[in-house]
């Protein structure tokens, strides 16, 4: 698709809409990542171990978010995309600070599952919207500017839910009226969720981009794209999935590494990580899109995986060695980089699915996308760690060992899978290749 056809590309309302989708990401991660905070005041209160505490960061979000993703993104390519991310924002941030009145693993892993369907909404229809409104070769930037949400969340998971645990516990306990007396863990859950509802009245400034085609694509359509086109979604998909594993282990367990490793309180452990995710993610999104987009307008027709490669090869050490660093800052700097890679290996992995997919099936593939990512990193990463921690070397005090293993064993094999993406696609005929 050409820039003629792409009007509002270069407008100002047109990068609006990234920010507004940006600060909607972000959002989500904050309250899928606020829980990772509590680990210890959670683990606590209703006595579970490491690896039942990963199945509520995990699993009861993930498997549902990405299995209604994909029921989900075929409603996105038939109706109103705006109109069903404002849906999704107002049902995930409702349920996390109704997971403040959780009291048992059974009713809070619930509430996790309603985050997981709520926040099913955003990524496939945000997709495809920026996908309606840049053309391929700017497409990797604004997707790169999206993603930001994710380390943006990420980093004010972090620093604000370290704000708000110690403003929380300053209050101690507080009467309202339905819930009755509510204060820690409980009340942090409360207040994050609710500080995330007014970014649905943003949506509602957000102007649905034209399609070419209004019928969203059957399922046999769909099936038929991805078998005649596995060589090219295939390896990127996995490989980029298997990347996740790594990151999500170390978004969900960093903070509990930082408080029983180096002694550090909550709040310096939520400052610390916060920073870092912020600095290396935010140069990270840049980093990558821009890259990916000037390689593809100098006429690189593999910008796209080759920078996705490069950022597999980048994440190989960091998270394995960084759990070894003799002070929480060492880790922090090392650490870092596994934030700057993996979020500049966002742009150009989102903009190569839609780039290489038809518009009428664009959501339909970006929840294929982010069932590669959620269903694989967000259920087996936190998992894995849980696992190795509580069954393998059986003291919580070993999480950074945990966390080294798991990077250790998955990043090799993603490292390869995304070799082996640019060297089918190399192998492509050229007017098949992205």
């Amino acid at each position: 698709m050409t820039d003629a056809q792409h009007p509002s590309h270069s407008s100002v309302y047109a990068w609006f809409v990234v920010a507004v989708l940006a600060l909607a990401n972000a959002v989500s991660f904050i309250d899928r990542l606020i829980l990772s905070l509590l680990v210890q005041p959670i683990k606590a209160e209703l006595a579970i171990s490491d690896t039942a505490f990963s199945l509520l960061a995990g699993a009861a979000f993930a498997i549902f978010y990405a299995t209604m993703g994909l029921v989900i993104a075929r409603w996105a390519d038939r109706y109103s995309r705006k109109w069903i991310i404002t849906t999704g924002i107002a049902l995930w941030c409702s349920m996390t600070a109704l997971a403040g009145t959780a009291r048992s693993f059974a009713e809070l892993f619930g509430y996790r599952v309603g985050v997981g369907v709520g926040e099913a909404t955003l990524s496939p229809s945000a997709y495809s919207m920026l996908a309606g409104y840049f053309p391929p070769q700017r497409l990797s930037l604004a997707i790169g500017v999206y993603s930001i949400g994710v380390t943006g969340g990420t980093g004010l998971a972090f620093l604000l839910g370290g704000a708000a645990i110690s403003w929380v516990t300053s209050l101690g306990t507080i009467e309202l009226p339905l819930l009755g007396s509510i204060g820690g863990w409980r009340l942090v859950m409360l207040v994050v969720g609710t500080l995330g509802l007014p970014v649905a009245l943003l949506m509602l400034l957000v102007r649905e981009p034209a399609r070419a085609q209004r019928t969203p694509a059957s399922f046999a359509e769909v099936r038929a794209h991805l078998i005649d086109n596995l060589d090219r979604y295939g390896y990127m998909l996995i490989g980029y999935g298997t990347t996740s594993i790594t990151a999500f282990s170390v978004m969900t367990w960093t903070p509990a590494l930082y408080q029983r490793q180096y002694g550090a309180t909550i709040g310096q452990a939520a400052a610390t990580l916060g920073t870092v995710a912020l600095v290396g993610g935010i140069a990270g999104a840049f980093a990558g899109g821009t890259m990916a987009d000037r390689l593809e307008q100098r006429g690189d027709p593999h910008a796209k995986l080759r920078v996705l490669h490069w950022c597999g090869i980048g994440l190989l050490l960091p998270a394995v060695v960084a759990p070894f660093m003799p002070t929480m800052t060492g880790h922090a700097a090392v650490i870092m980089f596994t934030f700057f890679f993996g979020t500049a290996a966002t742009g150009p992995a989102g903009a190569y699915v839609q780039s290489i997919t038809p518009e009428h099936m664009r959501a339909q593939f970006g929840a294929l996308y982010q069932l590669s990512l959620t269903l694989v990193g967000a259920t087996l990463g936190p998992l894995a760690v849980g696992l190795v921690t509580d069954r393998l070397l059986g003291d919580e005090a070993r999480i950074g060992e945990s966390l080294s293993l798991v990077s250790a064993l998955v990043n090799p094999i993603a490292a390869v899978l995304l070799w082996l993406a640019l060297k089918k696609a190399r192998a492509r005929p050229s007017a098949a290749n992205s």
